[in-house]
């Protein structure tokens, strides 16, 4: 049975104070409550030199972890002899591999988040996988953890590891597990909401976007799959929750645009995605008269980083893809329909946001109250193309490349 945000709210709210206590019972039989939670203060060499082990967790999807990469960054910084270790699934760890600022990756598929979108859950074997990797977790004994989403389930598993500090932001609960809970700004993008909590442990950086480590073999493998057309502009069709989705129609029409305005040979389109976007991706072939460039599921994700940085454009849903473009500078034109844009724009590059400005905005990503997606379908092709254009008239110089400019666009509701 799949429960709407307000029921999801009331559960929790049942549920946290009988877990707090049992928290609180193991916390006193294992003398936790009189052991030393102080966190490092620069300066302080007795404080800073007992950091010898970091967990970060960050279970969810790619771009979200892609999106931690400057937080990380920091904690290489400030702990350089310090072993990071990153708690991801396997998509989590292809994103961020060959990263210089991580030691190593426990791989761990969250039950509930693989639940939250749609995927069947043997609940025993969940189960058995979760305490595995606690255990493996907890021989380790980690001397700070973070928790960087501000996720209540997150939080549990992070307290289960039994590291010796562990801090997050219980702003969606979970806060009473945390030994230091980082107060939550509505207003603040998720890099720089990751950087602050990893910022109490005295992780101070510059607001830097986050990087993507390519090799030479994933960007030849990737060029090699290209054409040399002058204007290679990206297209992702899907996003992890269908109604992140502009219908297929609206693409295709924004596709022929492009292409209409343009010498044919000036300008590819190329689709990029996994193998589950195959279906959007025939249908976008069906309605599009120049054939595009069909790479979906054919790239690893650090082939399709490789990819998107050689397009002058990307266009697509509010996903993983959106964020591997800002990554590697190229300039984004971008939906956004239940999620937040001040939260999950693209970070550090040019960009044009489209949304439409209705009250039931921002929703849970699953319950939409009404028949059909007008968050997304509202959006018009011809508003999509005018972005797409302005972008593509601009330089593309490595200076320009440095610059972030984002421009919101709020279309105005019927309703």
């Amino acid at each position: 049975m799949k429960l709407n945000a307000w029921q999801k709210r009331a559960m929790l709210k049942m549920v946290e104070p009988p877990l707090w206590l049992a928290y609180l019972g193991y916390r006193l039989l294992s003398l936790d409550l009189f052991r030393d939670h102080r966190l490092p203060k620069a300066g302080d060499e007795a404080l800073d030199s007992a950091i010898k082990k970091i967990l970060v967790v960050r279970l969810d999807t790619i771009g979200d972890v892609l999106l931690s990469e400057p937080a990380i960054a920091a904690l290489r910084q400030r702990f350089p002899r310090a072993r990071i270790d990153l708690v991801v699934n396997g998509r989590g760890q292809e994103v961020l591999s060959g990263n210089p600022n991580i030691d190593s990756f426990v791989l761990y598929e969250a039950p509930w988040h693989a639940a939250w979108r749609g995927k069947r859950v043997d609940r025993r074997r969940a189960f058995l996988e979760f305490w595995r990797v606690v255990r493996r977790l907890r021989h380790e004994h980690y001397d700070l953890a973070f928790e960087l989403r501000g996720d209540f389930r997150d939080i549990v598993f992070t307290a289960a590891t039994g590291a010796r500090i562990k801090e997050g932001s219980g702003w969606r609960g979970g806060s009473l597990l945390l030994h230091y809970d980082v107060p939550f700004d509505k207003a603040e993008h998720r890099v720089d909401f990751a950087r602050r909590i990893v910022a109490a442990a005295g992780a101070m950086a510059e607001s830097t976007p986050p990087k993507i480590h390519i090799t030479d073999d994933e960007r030849t493998s990737a060029h090699q799959k290209l054409p040399k057309a002058a204007y290679l502009i990206a297209f992702h069709l899907g996003a992890g929750f269908p109604n992140k989705c502009l219908p297929i129609e609206k693409f295709a029409q924004v596709a022929n645009g492009l292409c209409d305005r343009a010498k044919s040979a000036e300008r590819q389109i190329v689709v990029i995605g996994g193998p589950e976007d195959r279906g959007l991706v025939e249908d976008f072939k069906r309605k599009v008269f120049a054939e595009p460039l069909d790479l979906v599921g054919k790239l690893s994700i650090k082939e399709t980083a490789a990819v998107l940085e050689r397009c002058q454009l990307f266009i697509g849903n509010d996903s993983g893809p959106m964020h591997l473009a800002a990554a590697v500078g190229t300039p984004v034109v971008a939906f956004f329909g239940p999620s937040e844009p001040q939260h999950y724009r693209p970070y550090g590059v040019e960009q044009r946001l489209l949304e439409v400005d209705l009250p039931c905005r921002p929703c849970d990503h699953v319950h939409c109250v009404h028949e059909e997606n007008i968050c997304m379908s509202s959006i018009s092709a011809e508003d999509i193309l005018a972005a797409a254009e302005e972008l593509l008239s601009l330089k593309r110089t490595a200076a320009d490349r440095a610059i972030s400019s984002v421009i919101s666009v709020t279309l105005e509701s019927n309703l």
